[in-house]
């Protein structure tokens, strides 16, 4: 698994009231899903990786396959209406704790992400703080391969 292009992380919650996480088990491709902020949608790049993050834990890792974002067709206004499409590259269902966000980013500040936009994991501050000692965002990259690799193996 090569996560040169892991740049994102992104915040989801399912919307299903009897669903307790979001897409369980997602067919791939699938449309990710955006709350009413296009600009944010358009800001991976195709092929692009985002780590998404939901409940405190990493439960997802995606590769984005289109170049811009779509409008769902929706008969009724609602929150989310834009999507990318993107490919599952890696997900675990009722994940352990060693998929806690905070152990997988190895700082507790990412619990603090919230809200559901893509944020690029170099502009944040506490990343920064985090990771430019360790390496910077190539370690982070090889830290979260060696991490999710494990579970393959496991």
């Amino acid at each position: 698994m090569d996560l040169q292009r892991l740049y994102w992380t992104k915040n989801v919650k399912s919307v299903e009231p009897n669903k307790e996480w979001a897409y369980p088990n997602p067919q791939t491709p699938f449309k990710l899903e955006w709350k009413n902020c296009e600009n944010n949608a358009n800001k991976p790049q195709r092929n692009d990786l985002i780590l998404l993050r939901q409940r405190g834990y990493v439960t997802h890792l995606v590769k984005v396959l289109d170049d811009k974002s779509d409008r769902k067709d929706l008969k009724v206004e609602g929150d989310f209406n834009f999507y990318r499409e993107v490919k599952v590259i890696w997900t675990i269902n009722n994940p352990p704790d060693e998929f806690r966000a905070e152990v997988i980013f190895e700082y507790p500040a990412v619990l603090s992400y919230q809200g559901g936009n893509v944020m690029r994991l170099e502009e944040l501050p506490t990343f920064r703080e985090a990771w430019d000692s360790k390496g910077g965002i190539s370690a982070f990259q090889k830290s979260v391969q060696a991490k999710l690799d494990d579970v393959k193996a496991g």
